[in-house]
């Protein structure tokens, strides 16, 4: 519907529902199926976002369904290491991965949340 839509401001909010039902399916059904089937694909597992905020540092994953874990030491999370659950207001460089059902990781992001 958003790509036949004359009203821009509705276009675009229809295209945002869209990629959220995407999203949601591909995070909560398609990848995990792959993990539990077991067939080997070793899809890209996206980077989360970091972002400082006055709270402390906050981070997102870009599809549903991985769990987030990071560390303050600057070290590469593993399957051990704290689940963020919120703002992380721990300091040092905060590196924070996305972990998929099957413990695989992907790329880690940092942020220094001392360094403005």
């Amino acid at each position: 519907a958003w790509a036949t839509e004359r009203d821009s401001t509705r276009a675009q909010a229809l295209y945002r529902a869209d990629w959220a039902r995407f999203a949601a399916q591909v995070g909560t059904r398609v990848l995990p199926r792959l993990d539990a089937e077991g067939a080997g694909i070793r899809y890209r597992i996206p980077p989360p976002g970091l972002k400082r905020e006055a709270d402390g540092v906050h981070a997102n994953s870009l599809l549903p369904g991985f769990t987030l874990r990071y560390t303050s030491d600057g070290s590469e999370p593993a399957t051990a290491s704290a689940a963020v659950a919120g703002p992380i207001t721990a300091q040092g460089t905060i590196r924070v991965a996305a972990f998929a059902r099957d413990g695989r990781a992907g790329r880690s992001s940092s942020i220094d949340p001392t360094n403005r």
